[in-house]
């Protein structure tokens, strides 16, 4: 089963995603509601400065009611895509984060 991950690249293919990845989020890290906007791997983090008491379960809810699965804990919030992610599910992920944010 590991062997897949030699016989297709899938390292190589997913740093190259992951930059490619980065740049599409830009506006999301330069959002003046987000903070620490980082990415270890296949998995990206940020904090989100909100007064909002309940942000993590808010969050939780307004990301499905926009068709993505956003994993917050406190006021971090964490992308952790699968690998078969395209860029345009990268796109909804950001643009409906960056609504979420926006209403933060």
């Amino acid at each position: 089963m590991l062997d897949i991950f030699r016989s297709d690249a899938v390292i190589e293919a997913n740093r190259s995603r992951a930059a490619r990845w980065d740049s599409l989020a830009a506006p999301l890290a330069a959002h003046p509601k987000v903070r620490d906007f980082r990415h270890r791997g296949m998995i990206w983090a940020f904090e989100v400065d909100s007064p909002r008491a309940d942000f993590s379960r808010w969050c939780f809810t307004e990301a499905l009611a926009r068709d993505v699965l956003l994993r917050p804990i406190g006021r971090t919030v964490y992308f952790m895509p699968p690998y078969v992610t395209s860029d345009a599910d990268w796109d909804l992920l950001v643009d409906a984060t960056l609504a979420i944010v926006d209403d933060a």
